[in-house]
């Protein structure tokens, strides 16, 4: 293994089979050094049985927070959400993790509405394999240790259903069916 793959597979860790993964050279030309912090998160059924059904990464990229990973076992062709939530715990089946990540109190809306939650992600469809993967820059949050729009010690909730975009003030996303805190990696 060469130099930069090495580099590749440590920045994108498990997220290495996906497409879309920045490689070194790409992180290099945004201006993005290889030492910056790496958010990390290990989903798991709210069942609480550690049943892990995905991992999320997080790094800062230029213009944004690049969200990255996969969650598997699901059906194929099956389409659930991801939003972050505002407090970092999974007990009570989820619910502990609150609401969407909100520091601006605005309404849900579409991931790219820079008018919407901060937490608002794209739903994520499954392929044949029951795996969905996500590769996707929020303009709306920071990697950053703390401060008002800092993801770390937050919770990623995935939902059984579609998120609409435009029901309040979740998007009608059905019931949390796994969480993961962000934390530091």
């Amino acid at each position: 293994m060469n130099k930069t793959m090495l580099a590749s597979a440590l920045l994108c860790g498990s997220a290495l089979a996906m497409t879309g993964c920045q490689t070194v050279e790409s992180q290099m030309q945004t201006g993005n050094p290889l030492n910056q912090p790496v958010l990390k998160s290990t989903i798991n059924a709210v069942t609480g049985d550690k049943n892990e059904v995905g991992q999320m990464f997080l790094r800062p990229v230029d213009g944004g927070v690049q969200v990255y990973g996969k969650l598997m076992n699901l059906q194929p062709g099956q389409t659930v959400s991801l939003h972050i939530h505002e407090t970092g715990s999974c007990g009570n089946m989820g619910k502990a993790a609150g609401g969407h990540f909100n520091p601006d109190n605005k309404p849900h809306s579409n991931p790219d509405d820079m008018n919407g939650h901060a937490g608002d992600l794209p739903n994520l469809t499954a392929n044949a394999d029951g795996v969905a993967t996500i590769n996707y820059v929020n303009k709306k949050i920071s990697a950053a240790d703390a401060g008002k729009y800092s993801v770390n010690r937050l919770a990623f909730i995935v939902h059984s259903g579609v998120d609409d975009y435009t029901s309040q003030p979740a998007g009608n996303a059905g019931d949390r069916v796994a969480c993961g805190i962000i934390e530091k990696r």
